[in-house]
């Protein structure tokens, strides 16, 4: 019996006994579960191993070897900017359409919540042929940060959506822009337990969404790679804008960029009025050589001197 076919062996059992563990509530590395932010199995029953993929409608469109190969990167602490990492990510992505768009509102330009989009155009000078990212991308449509910019500007991006129904609407409107069904880590790949929120538009990672927007959701478990191992499968080291919406997490986002060899020229961030959080990537974002040009009751927004 061969040394390889053992350690394939031993990956799997590993991997089988770690989704057992996040059945019960245990994520990946650094993660902190809330217990009391999920719904209680009154009946103290005990979930089958398969109920991991089976455990929604949503759940049922992630390939499982998904779930699982990430998991294989997640036991062994995989550099984020490992090659074999890259290139897995990379498969994950999907590329510009080269199709017609397909809006439900052709006729629109910003579609942005409370103008965001053309208060950053504003702020950029009204550049052409940019590169954003939109996390989380929601249906690429609705309420999107970025679609004026590809409309009007004639910029490409990639949107990072973690619900799958969600990232099946982005890939239906033809959008000219990458886009991957996962969410995001700080650096090593993890699978992390998602909530759906009753409101998707509201949705979030575990042990980080927003107290106030987890009352009533389903649980998926998703793939979560981080930014700097996204943008190097798609050979991308500057980013024109960053629209981080990730209902809560948007810390961890910000705290784990690779700022010295990826140029981010301008961030919005969403903050929803947690003034210690927004007061933390404030501080962050001026230290790192970025100028505060407003703060909202929602969102902070910044570009960097000199840019």
């Amino acid at each position: 019996m061969s040394q390889n076919f053992l350690y394939k062996v031993v990956l799997i059992t590993v991997s089988l006994l770690l989704i057992m563990l996040l059945l019960q509530n245990q994520l990946g590395p650094g993660s902190v579960t809330r217990k009391y932010w999920i719904k209680e199995n009154h009946h103290d029953e005990k979930l089958a191993f398969s109920d991991i993929f089976n455990s929604s409608s949503e759940q049922n469109l992630i390939d499982p070897k998904t779930i699982l190969q990430t998991i294989s990167f997640m036991i062994q602490e995989t550099d984020e900017f490992d090659s074999n990492l890259i290139n897995f990510v990379r498969s994950l992505i999907h590329k510009p359409s080269g199709k017609k768009l397909n809006l439900d509102n052709p006729d629109k330009k910003d579609f942005s919540q409370i103008g965001q989009s053309h208060y950053m155009d504003s702020l950029l000078g009204k550049v052409s042929n940019g590169f954003f990212i939109e996390a989380g991308g929601y249906n690429g449509e609705y309420l999107s940060n970025t679609l004026f910019f590809e409309l009007v500007r004639k910029w490409t991006g990639i949107l990072i959506e973690p619900i799958p129904s969600l990232h099946s609407s982005i890939l239906s409107k033809n959008r000219n822009i990458y886009s991957i069904n996962a969410c995001i880590a700080k650096k090593h790949p993890i699978v992390s337990k998602f909530i759906i929120a009753s409101d998707s538009a509201l949705s979030g990672r575990l042990n980080q969404m927003s107290q106030r927007h987890s009352n009533q959701f389903d649980i998926i478990y998703v793939p979560c790679f981080s930014i700097n191992t996204i943008l190097k499968a798609i050979d991308v080291k500057k980013v024109d804008y960053f629209s981080l919406d990730v209902e809560g997490g948007e810390w961890d986002v910000l705290s784990n960029l690779d700022l010295n060899n990826i140029d981010f020229r301008s961030f919005s961030i969403e903050h929803n009025g947690e003034t210690e959080r927004r007061n933390k990537m404030r501080d962050y974002l001026i230290k790192n050589n970025y100028k505060i040009t407003k703060m909202d009751r929602q969102d902070l927004y910044s570009i960097k001197i000199n840019s």
